[in-house]
């Protein structure tokens, strides 16, 4: 390629330049400036103050790149030669010429100029190629699980045995990958890139949810050395755009655990340690829309650090639990306190998963207490899968075995009852049982139910019972008025012992 433009130019009558990568690297080119301007440095252009600048820009050297510059039928000149931490180069004859922030057209315009101008080489057709570029050093903040720092690496593309391949430079989504992933309550519409192009400070907005939802590979944009990456939070959170989020690749890996803290009305209070599994994409170059699918399912909804698994870490929800109206409290980046709505009795009612709100480290989840008491959605509430495993009934009185019972939520009065070891069959008044239940707005109610083993699940002889729930098992007639008689005769038969032992002693 270079033998075949080299003639062009000869044949042409110019003088000039020809620039390109190393076969090893990716291919930057220029085209040839109509004249020299007779400065030490190339002029720089300038992007229009009220536009965007181009994401996509020719790169510019620095110190630490390597590069290789051919100087046609000279060969005790051509070789490769590192470019210096100050951005110079030390080139044969001219010493040290400053290349930082030229392009690799630009370079090879200046060093044209420095032999010519310096009577060291005539019409010198000169190249400049990049064999290394230098390591792009970044910086992450905002929304991301570890911001900081980064060293973002390039990757090796084609490489066959003895043949190299070429080089691809690093993306905005790898450098989010290197900082663990993107936190779901990003804003993705308003990323920001600062960038230092040619002296000029650049920002280059990037919309990331377009990559998501429509698979815009143009708004994952090349990383260049020194770039800084700016992650907004979000204003407000949209249940499906945030679940979409959360399984796209460059997400905050959720099998990391999170620290979170959860209080109110759950049989636990306190701070949780929470851990998933990794539900993301694999493929960076993935358009997401088949995710949405993959979330329903319930191995992906296992590995999601959500409100509901946090109570459910917690034991579980208290009856007083007002489930329409949590909160969780969250500490942005930039100091502000955000607060998201959670619904779970929709979640309940209509399966809406969304309204699971995933959880980031440093959540607080508040679960007011309800100020209105409604039964029928205590019992629904008893088993949901955030509810606890099981509730504590008191059976006491006429059974054989008393005492408390962990059971099943909702479970009823005659398995209670079983449960205990049922009646005790010579004392126990096997017809009623007594149901004490302390309501959640701190009443007491007392109900006499009859017992009918075949009797179905019903409100009025098989009620299903509530987590603290006493059931009272009455005395028989007979065993009270056998109770009655042996509590008269008692005294009775102490006397007449004692008077046994004195008789006896007598003798």
């Amino acid at each position: 390629m270079l033998q075949s433009d080299l003639k062009c130019f000869i044949s042409l009558g110019l003088c000039g330049f020809y620039t390109s990568l190393a076969p090893s690297t990716l291919a930057q080119t220029m085209p040839i400036r109509e004249s020299l301007k007779p400065i030490n440095r190339l002029e720089t252009g300038n992007f229009a103050r009220n536009s965007a600048p181009p994401r996509q820009q020719p790169y510019t050297l620095g110190g630490g790149d390597l590069i290789s510059i051919d100087v046609f039928n000279v060969p005790e000149y051509s070789k490769e030669y590192q470019v210096l931490i100050d951005s110079t180069v030390n080139l044969p004859l001219l010493n040290n010429i400053d290349v930082g922030d030229l392009t690799l057209a630009e370079a090879s315009q200046l060093i044209t100029r420095e032999y010519v101008s310096r009577g060291l080489l005539r019409n010198p057709i000169i190249a400049v190629n990049l064999v290394t570029p230098r390591p792009i050093n970044v910086s992450v903040v905002g929304e991301v699980r570890t911001p900081g720092a980064y060293t973002v690496p390039f990757r090796q593309i084609g490489n066959t045995g003895n043949i190299r391949g070429s080089i691809k430079f690093p993306t905005i989504i790898d450098a989010l990958d290197i900082a663990s992933g993107i936190n779901a309550s990003a804003d993705t519409r308003n990323i920001q890139v600062i960038r230092n192009y040619k002296g000029e400070q650049q920002t280059i907005n990037v919309n990331l949810w377009n990559f998501i939802d429509q698979g815009d590979a143009n708004e994952n944009i090349i990383l260049r050395d020194g770039d800084r990456i700016l992650i907004p939070s979000a204003p407000s959170l949209n249940p499906n755009e945030v679940y979409r989020i959360a399984t796209a690749n460059f997400s905050a890996n959720l099998s990391i655990p999170i620290s979170v803290n959860i209080v109110g009305e759950v049989n636990r209070p306190g701070p949780y340690t929470l851990s998933g599994s990794d539900v993301r994409s694999s493929d960076l170059s993935d358009r997401l829309e088949f995710q949405t699918d993959r979330i329903t399912s319930q191995e992906s909804l296992a590995g999601i650090p959500t409100v509901s698994r946090a109570i459910k870490s917690s034991g579980g929800l208290t009856a007083r639990a007002d489930i329409r109206n949590i909160e969780v409290r969250r500490q942005l980046p930039n100091g502000q306190r955000q607060t998201v709505q959670v619904n779970l009795w929709e979640l309940l009612e209509s399966g809406d998963f969304q309204q699971d709100a995933i959880l980031q480290n440093g959540d607080q989840i508040f679960i007011p207490t309800s100020t209105a008491i409604n039964e029928t959605e205590v019992r629904q509430l008893a088993t949901a899968s955030f509810s606890p495993n099981n509730i504590n009934i008191n059976v006491v009185g006429e059974v054989e075995n008393p005492g408390i019972k962990q059971l099943q939520p909702n479970i009823t009065l005659q398995q209670a009852i079983l449960a205990a070891g049922s009646f005790d069959q010579k004392r126990a008044k096997d017809t009623v049982a007594q149901l004490i239940r302390l309501n959640p707005d701190g009443t007491v109610t007392r109900r006499s139910i009859p017992v009918d083993f075949s009797a179905p699940i019903n409100e009025e002889t098989n009620p299903q019972l509530l987590n603290n729930d006493i059931v009272f098992i009455e005395r028989s007639a007979l065993a009270a008025r056998s109770d009655r008689m042996t509590s008269f005769f008692d005294p009775i038969r102490q006397v007449l012992s004692i008077l046994g032992l004195i008789k006896v002693a007598v003798d």
